[in-house]
Order: structure tokens, then C-alpha cells, then sequence
């Protein structure tokens, strides 16, 4: 919070330094090119450099913004609205860069040339904003911010050009047209209705001064004190333009940036859980093609092959759900079923288990479930180095029943005990990609119960797997895992020698 805080007082502390800096260069270009333009008919002159940095500012800070405005807003006719800021200030900079061509006093074939120019200008504005009415949704930030620097740029431009005194007739026409261009822009706009109290009046404001500023040029003569207000108007009204274009562009970039946050947590987390996905369904895989083999053997017992079609069954419908991104039910699981068909599959892998269990029934999800109870015997086996495992039922109390998973391999190191479960963390000697024990502990979770790493023991590691035991009235029936209910044989002999046996 306090953080968040001191960001808004830089962040506002910078908006009024900004402005405070901007009004000053302003002012400071202005006083220094005021009277440049009060000369004699024989003399010329160029722009100063100040005054010409300071109007391409302007007009290009309105062509920006109605090419931003425009990209949110396409269209042949909104084009043309959005662009109203930058289409005065590119009439002001035509009429400037014709008049320059020519000193006072200028000919009526010159002082026609530029009329023209501006009432081309003028119709090429006030035009499509006579259809505003249809395209009101166009007046937002951008498009006002635009006006604005279109309106301060054509304020400084024509300022810029020599006029004769006292102005010939033509002169006043040409600035009349050039006049009614900045008032009827601002009218229209402001019978809309879309802008905030504070925008119209600094629209208006920004009219009044850049028509004010014309005037006095053309008529006041040099008025040192008309002159210095008019400066200093004009560059208050130009810095706080420049400023809004500063903190609008500010805040663009933050949206910006957060939406390119939330585009990256979204494709992160789709990674995630794709990787998850295609982590449980390699599991599945590997448990169907370990029973298809198993049961292409000629040795394989009839009652073992039973039991290995129910378990491949079970898989199969396993993957199919996990193909459709469907999750599998939570239901009330006789874990002396489930984890007997669970750990078949194991030991037909060639893995001696023991297990031990109490007949507790759990509510939890088989597929979550088997999936827990693969990835800790699998990782005892690729990571511990050991084939030979434990696996226990105990009640905590009466809601909770704990699953013991106990390998006597080479354990877990004390430095990697605290961040086994992270995403993608596994150990530098590991193969695997680091997603296996922390899907195992979000299955769990989603189910009501826990997985955690056991106090460290003399060999090997253990997990202990806790679950919300089921609820059963005395009326209910027996319990079954999902829609099978299988009966497991107290031993059975694989080829190689290796037993393994249940002990209630």
C-alpha cells in the first residue's frame, strides 16, 4: 500500500514538473521571438529555430494523436473526424509556408493564393465534423488531446509569417477564415455533449487564446503588454496540452504493459497446464502400454489378467477424460479396492510393494488419486533408486485418513526439502521436468486433503497423503471406485520370483 502510495505522488510530482518545465520553455521561446514580426514592408526574416521546434512539437503531437485515435476508430469518414486536430494545424502550416514565400506587401495574386488555401482548409475541417452527430463515440481522450495541440500548433504557425500595417483587405479576409476555422471547430465539437466540463472549457480557453493571438498580431501593432499576455496564454495553454499528451501517453504505455502482464500469466498458466495435462496423460499411457504388454505373456494368470483388464479399462477411461479436459467425479473409495488395482499395476511393472491398510473408504477422486500414488512410486524409482516400497491406510481421526507412501531409496536432500513441491523445481541429477509432485499436491488439495513430505527417516523418503474420510450412513451399500467393483487376491507369483503381499 505504501508503496502504491508513493507511486502516485512521483508519478504526480513528475505530471507537475513536466508542465511547470514546458510552460517556461514556452514562455521563454515566445518573449524571445514576440516582435520578431513587427516590421517594416521592406524587411524579411525567417522563423527562429525556437519557434519552428516549438510548432513541429505541436503538429506532430496532433498528427500522433489522430493516428492513434484513428487506429481505435477506422473508418473513411471517422478518419476524417479523428483527424480534425492535425487538418488545422496542417491548414495553418500550408497558410504559413505560402506566406513566407513572399514578403509584405504582397500582391492580390499572393494574398488570393492564401485565401484560398484557407478556405480549402476551412472546408476540408468543418466538414466531416457536420456529421458528428453520427459519430459521436469518436470524442474521447485522444481526439481531444489532438484538438488541442492541432489548435496551439496553428497558434504558433501563424504567428510565424510578416504582416503589413495596416492588414489590406484581403489580409482581413484571410484571417477571418482562418478565425472562424478555430471557432466553428470548437462549437461543433462542444454541441456534442461528450466532453467533460474540464476539457470544454480548456478547449475554449485554447480557442479564445490562439483567436486572440491572431488579432493582436494582425491589428495591435507592437503592444508590449498585448504581447507578453498573448505569450504568456499561449504557452500556459500549449503546456498543459503538452502535459495531458504526457499523462495520457503515460498511461497508455501502463495499460499497455498490464496487458501484456495478463496476456503472459494467461499463456503461462495455459503452459502450465497443458505441461500438467500432458503430464498426468504420459502417466496414463505408460500404465496402458505396461498392461498391454503384460497382457500379450502367455504366463500371465487368468486371475492376475482380470485384474490387469479391469485396471487397463479404468486407464483407458482415465485418458479419455483427460483427452476432453474433464475431470473425473469425487465418490466414496474403498481404498483397500482402489489402491489394490493402483498398485497391481506397480508390481506387474516389476516393483515389490507391501500394503497395508484398515478397509477406511475415502471421498476423493480415483483418478487423482492414482495419479498421487503413481508419481510417488514412479519418482522412488527414477530419483530414489529403489523398487521397494510401503504403502499404509491410517486414520488420523475421525475426518481424515492418511495414505503412507514410503520407498527405501536414497531420499531427498535436506537443502531440496522445502522446495520439492514448487513447479518446476526438481533435483540437478533429475531427468524430469519438475511438474510431477506438484500436480500430485494440487490433486490432493482440490480434493480436500494434503500431500507433504514426512519427517526425514534413515533411508529413503516418505509421503503422506491425506483425504477426507467418507461419510456412510449404516443403510449405504458397498463402496466402489467409479463403476467397477473388484476383489484383490491376497498374492500372486510373477515370473521372475518376486512377491508381494497385503496384511489388513
Amino acid at each position: 500500500m505504501l508503496e502504491r502510495q508513493w507511486g502516485n505522488i512521483r508519478q504526480r510530482a513528475g505530471t507537475v514538473t513536466t508542465g511547470v518545465v514546458t510552460f517556461l520553455a514556452l514562455v521563454w521561446v515566445g518573449s524571445g521571438s514576440a516582435h520578431m514580426w513587427q516590421l517594416s514592408p521592406a524587411v524579411t526574416a525567417m522563423p527562429s529555430l525556437g519557434d519552428g521546434v516549438v510548432s513541429g512539437v505541436f503538429v506532430a503531437g496532433a498528427a500522433c494523436a489522430a493516428m492513434v485515435t484513428w487506429r481505435r476508430h477506422a473508418g473513411p469518414v471517422t478518419g476524417w473526424i479523428v483527424g480534425t486536430g492535425a487538418l488545422v494545424a496542417a491548414q495553418a502550416l500550408v497558410v504559413t509556408l505560402l506566406a513566407l514565400q513572399s514578403a509584405p506587401p504582397r500582391g492580390p495574386v499572393s494574398l488570393t493564393l492564401l485565401v484560398a488555401a484557407a478556405v480549402v482548409g476551412l472546408a476540408t475541417v468543418v466538414g466531416p465534423l457536420l456529421g458528428l452527430h453520427r459519430k459521436g463515440h469518436v470524442l474521447d481522450e485522444g481526439f481531444t488531446i489532438g484538438l488541442g495541440m492541432g489548435l496551439v500548433a496553428s497558434g504558433h504557425l501563424l504567428l510565424q509569417f510578416p504582416i503589413a500595417r495596416p492588414p489590406s483587405a484581403l489580409m482581413e479576409v484571410l484571417i477571418g477564415v482562418l478565425v472562424a476555422t478555430h471557432v466553428a471547430v470548437v462549437v461543433l465539437v462542444l454541441r456534442q455533449g461528450a466532453l467533460s466540463p474540464a476539457m470544454s472549457a480548456l478547449l475554449v480557453t485554447t480557442a479564445l487564446v490562439v483567436v486572440a493571438g491572431q488579432l493582436v498580431h494582425a491589428f495591435a501593432g507592437a503592444h508590449a503588454g498585448l504581447d507578453a499576455a498573448v505569450t504568456i496564454a499561449r504557452a500556459a495553454t500549449g503546456a498543459v496540452w503538452l502535459t495531458l499528451a504526457w499523462v495520457s501517453l503515460r498511461r497508455g504505455l501502463e495499460r499497455d504493459r498490464r496487458r501484456i502482464n495478463d496476456f503472459e500469466h494467461v499463456l503461462v498458466s495455459a503452459t502450465r497446464d497443458h505441461k500438467e495435462r500432458l503430464h498426468e496423460l504420459r502417466s496414463t499411457v505408460a500404465g496402458l502400454v505396461t498392461g498391454s504388454e503384460l497382457m500379450d505373456r502367455s504366463d500371465v494368470p487368468a486371475e492376475v489378467r482380470e485384474r490387469l483388464w479391469c485396471s487397463l479399462r479404468r486407464e483407458l477411461d482415465r485418458m479419455e477424460r483427460l483427452l476432453s479436459g474433464q475431470d473425473d467425479a469425487a465418490t466414496d473409495i474403498d481404498l483397500d479396492e482402489a489402491l489394490g488395482m493402483i498398485l497391481d499395476l506397480q508390481r506387474l511393472k516389476g516393483r515389490r510393494v507391501e500394503f497395508r491398510s484398515n478397509g477406511d473408504v475415502v471421498r476423493a477422486r480415483f483418478d487423482a488419486l492414482a495419479e498421487v500414488v503413481n508419481v510417488l512410486m514412479d519418482n522412488a524409482v527414477k530419483h530414489g533408486g529403489a523398487d521397494t516400497s510401503l504403502v499404509e491406510v491410517v486414520r488420523r481421526d475421525e475426518e481424515n485418513v492418511d495414505i503412507r507412501v514410503t520407498d527405501y531409496g536414497r531420499g531427498i536432500p535436506q537443502d531440496q526439502r522445502a522446495s520439492i513441491f514448487e513447479w518446476g523445481r526438481r533435483g540437478s541429477q533429475s531427468a524430469g521436468e519438475g511438474i510431477g509432485l506438484h500436480v500430485a499436491q494440487r490433486l490432493m488439495t482440490e480434493d480436500g486433503g494434503s500431500l507433504r513430505l514426512a519427517e526425514p527417516q534413515a533411508v529413503g523418503s516418505s509421503f503422506v497423503i491425506t483425504l477426507p474420510r467418507a461419510r456412510r450412513s449404516p443403510e449405504a451399500g458397498p463402496m466402489t471406485t467409479g463403476s467397477t467393483t473388484h476383489a484383490v487376491s491376497d498374492a500372486l507369483t510373477m515370473e521372475d520370483g518376486r512377491a508381494w503381499r497385503r496384511s489388513g
